[in-house]
Order: structure tokens, then C-alpha cells, then sequence
């Protein structure tokens, strides 16, 4: 048994409802209120947990629906906590190759330094 709804009016340009209209029939959505409830769920859904969090939609094509969906049976990852750990990966992928090439640049320094003539002028 459903709750009961409140109507509410809203006003959409042109463009807007044209895409609205666009999404009625797919997916079980039978028309612009279910376009429009599917929408306001998915936005309340998507909204950080935590003040001071944010949230992150990341579009993916249909070969990546399915990765996820096989991750998600084989080992029970949800799409958000794969996209989570992969940016974690990737943050930490490019602070090590910050690191790299840090080390790199010191290295030349160094090298630089042990090449240049040491003068009497310039030791105490």
C-alpha cells in the first residue's frame, strides 16, 4: 500500500520537458510523475551522509554496468564503493608519482652539485 501524495506544481522550460517526455516509457516510468518521483529519489539517494561531505554522479556505459554488476556478485561491491576505492587508487597512484618525480628532480640537484667546482672563496 502507497503513501498518500501530495500535488504540487512546478514549472519546467521547454527543454526541460522535453526531456522529461523523452524518459516516459522507459524503464516502468509511465509518465511525468514518475519521471519526476524516479528523479527526487534518485537526488535525495545520491545526497552526502555526512555535513560536509560530498557526492559525486559519475556517468558509465553499459560494458561498466555489467563490470559492476559481476564485482557486485562475485564480492558484494556496490557501484559506490568501487568508485570510492577507485579513487582512492588513483589519488594515491598520482601523490606516488609526485614522490617519483620529486625524487627525480632532487637526484638532478644533487648531481648538479657534486659536478660544480668547489671554489676556497665559497667555504668557511
Amino acid at each position: 500500500m502507497s503513501n498518500p501524495s501530495t500535488l504540487t506544481s512546478i514549472r519546467l522550460d521547454a527543454d526541460t520537458m522535453q526531456g522529461l517526455d523523452m524518459l516516459v516509457g522507459e524503464n516502468g516510468l509511465n509518465n511525468r510523475s514518475d519521471v519526476i518521483r524516479l528523479a527526487i529519489q534518485q537526488l535525495l539517494h545520491g545526497q552526502a551522509q555526512l555535513p560536509g561531505m560530498k557526492s559525486v554522479r559519475i556517468p558509465i556505459g553499459r560494458m561498466m554496468e555489467q563490470n559492476l554488476a559481476a564485482l557486485y556478485e562475485l564480492y558484494g561491491t556496490s557501484h559506490e564503493q568501487a568508485a570510492s576505492e577507485g579513487m582512492h587508487l588513483y589519488i594515491k597512484q598520482k601523490l606516488m608519482e609526485a614522490e617519483t618525480e620529486q625524487m627525480k628532480l632532487q637526484e638532478v640537484v644533487d648531481q648538479s652539485r657534486d659536478a660544480t667546482m668547489k671554489r676556497k672563496e665559497y667555504h668557511q
